[in-house]
């Protein structure tokens, strides 16, 4: 069998290829390079045991650190740590290419679930062959080829994440048309990048002079001791990973998402790449600190002058300081301070990216297909896919707008919250109840809900309130939540709070409300939301003096045990404490609940029924209330 290359890179003279006796499958191939002057014996090896990989990062690393624009994707160490945590569901069947016995190139690959991809994704950000400029047509075309006839047991190979600047991408029209004609490049995204070409360059000044962003600098400074860095050594980065993992997972299950932190898996991930790389080799997690307190936490690479913002999060709950763009001033600002090149926002098409970008990178798949019958019906289709994509991103690009993105990403966290409750309460036990408590809030939101609330009277605003007895009582605990409370109650128990009724929570915490659980070493008990007004607001001309303090207890969920009855008494107490301290503690309070329990709590207090509130909702629109007056 002979294979015949008429070109290999432009600017070059023209070099033929023979490729003559392929070998049997799982031996190695060799290759003859015949050029104008020389002879250049190439071969292939299949390294399947990764043991065997680590013993060849020295040359590795070598390749890696001679590139001056090498991914921190392609070093060995991000390999390693990368195996220890996904490996086991992968098989490696990686090319390394030898001219003579000088390893000249090495093509990363596993095969997972009967396709071949790139050793590091989908989790690298830009994947690449690793290899020196001159050389990469050579060792693209040997190690394809040997990939073809030395690796069996795939039916699809697919390159992700390459970069327009990668050497897959500049290099895979030169091959030889026996191997060209079986390959199929479909643009994917357009990362956004911030270029600076030389030190007199001002891209980082005009983004680091940005008004809005400055006055918000500014409101987070009066708000106490501020400090942006990052942790220096690898143990201090590693005591900081649960939080960063905690507040990532958070951030995206608020917008309906899964997080990738998500995932043990990836957890040990970035915990293995804390352990290989280090801050002294190029990794980069650090935090935006208020007096001590985390804000935003990033999670990134720098190197050959360049930074990638790999993971980044932030608190929900110091969202009103807009920790997310302060955590992205003081990351410009230091790449500013380090000479860095280029800052790279990695994957993802949010628009605050687009807002401070100065360039795009595209990046595409590279699919190559077996000689088979399948291979060349699935080449049709990626020829196909790769005709269409132009079209898609138009589309993606006109519709990419404020209200647009806003009324999409709406839709998604409604869409993925529900799946997200269904498939968590299913895993719980729980569907049934999911099923009624998600129906009964569809049904109140979309047509018609009304809700009694009775309210009750006293003259006193702290009451001491009498122990009730009952099993279960022990051991119980009323906390207050916060946003980013709610978000982990909604994802843990969706049958209590459903996931796609967290921005609306968000709105009560923002007007003032405040939500409560009460929790014993049973697990949750229950759980409710208050509301404090005057009777001005909620009773007029109820005979009840307006400037009153009303408090109400609404949307409450309570397991059905004995420790529930305990549970409202504690928080009644718990309420009555924080009151205490108001300027109104004297005056009659009145506090209100639509919960029987809850009601009948009130009553063996002492406390009288006064009058009741009813609110009503037509479809979702139309809102109305009326007071009437409990009969002495």
């Amino acid at each position: 069998m002979a294979l015949t290359i008429d070109r290999i890179e432009e600017g070059l003279r023209p070099t033929r290829v023979l490729v003559t006796d392929l070998p049997l499958p799982e031996e190695p191939s060799h290759f003859e390079n015949a050029t104008s002057d020389r002879q250049v014996n190439l071969r292939c090896e299949v390294v399947r045991d990764f043991n065997r990989l680590k013993e060849l990062s020295s040359d590795w690393s070598r390749l890696w650190k001679a590139d001056p624009k090498a991914e921190i994707f392609q070093s060995p160490e991000w390999a390693i740590a990368w195996w220890r945590s996904f490996g086991g569901h992968n098989s490696l069947c990686s090319i390394v290419v030898y001219e003579g016995d000088e390893v000249i190139g090495i093509l990363p690959l596993v095969l997972r679930h009967e396709r071949i991809h790139f050793l590091g994704t989908p989790d690298a950000d830009y994947a690449d062959i690793v290899c020196s400029e001159e050389r990469a047509p050579y060792v693209l075309a040997a190690a394809l080829e040997s990939l073809s006839d030395s690796v069996t047991g795939w039916k699809e190979c697919v390159l992700e994440h390459l970069s327009e600047k990668s050497r897959v991408a500049r290099y895979y029209q030169h091959l030889p048309r026996s191997l060209g004609a079986r390959l199929y490049c479909v643009p994917t995204e357009q990362y956004q990048i911030i270029a600076s070409r030389d030190t007199n360059d001002r891209a980082f000044d005009s983004l680091l002079g940005k008004h809005h962003t400055r006055r918000r600098r500014n409101k987070l400074q009066k708000a106490g001791e501020t400090r942006f860095h990052y942790y220096e050594t690898a143990e201090e980065a590693e005591s900081h990973l649960s939080d960063f993992f905690r507040h990532h997972v958070r951030r995206f299950a608020a917008t309906g998402r899964q997080s990738r932190c998500a995932s043990p898996d990836f957890q040990q991930f970035l915990r293995s790449l804390v352990e290989e790389l280090g801050p002294a080799q190029g990794l980069r997690f650090g935090a935006l600190e208020l007096d001590g307190r985390p804000l935003a936490w990033y999670f990134g690479f720098e190197a050959n002058s360049k930074f990638l913002l790999y993971q980044h999060t932030f608190d929900l709950d110091a969202s009103d300081f807009t920790p997310g763009e302060l955590l992205l001033w003081n990351l410009l600002a230091y790449a500013k301070d380090r000479s860095i090149r280029e800052f790279d926002f990695g994957t993802g098409d949010e628009l605050y990216k687009s807002r401070f970008s100065t360039e795009q990178r595209k990046t595409f798949s590279m699919f190559f297909e077996p000689r088979r019958l399948g291979g060349r019906i699935r080449g049709l289709r990626r020829g196909f896919q790769s005709a269409l994509q132009p079209l898609r991103g138009q589309l993606r690009q006109a519709t990419r707008n404020r209200t647009t993105m806003r009324a999409f990403r709406a839709a998604r966290m409604w869409t993925m919250g529900t799946i997200a409750g269904i498939q968590r309460a299913d895993r719980r036990g729980v569907l049934a109840q999911y099923t009624r408590h998600f129906l009964n809030k569809l049904i109140q939101d979309a047509v018609w809900s009304q809700q009694s609330m009775d309210v009750f009277a006293t003259d006193a605003l702290c009451p001491q309130f009498a122990p009730i007895a009952g099993n279960g009582s022990s051991h119980l605990e009323i906390d207050r939540l916060l946003f980013g409370d709610l978000v982990e109650l909604a994802w843990e128990h969706p049958d209590v709070l459903l996931p796609s009724d967290l921005p609306r929570c968000r709105k009560r915490l923002k007007t003032g409300d405040r939500a409560y659980v009460a929790r014993n070493q049973s697990g949750l008990v229950m759980m409710c939301w208050t509301s404090t007004t005057v009777a001005g607001a909620v009773a007029p001309g109820a005979g009840v003096p307006a400037d009153s303090p009303v408090t109400l207890i609404d949307e409450a969920w309570s397991a059905r045990n004995n420790a529930v009855i305990p549970a409202y008494q504690l928080l009644l107490s718990s309420l009555a404490t924080e009151e205490c301290s108001s300027p109104t503690a004297s005056a009659p309070a009145y506090w209100g609940s639509n919960q029987p329990q809850l009601r009948n709590v009130l009553r063996r207090q002492g406390y009288a029924p006064r009058f009741k509130i009813t609110r009503y909702k037509a479809l979702g629109r139309f809102h109305g209330e009326s007071v009437r007056l409990h009969q002495s």
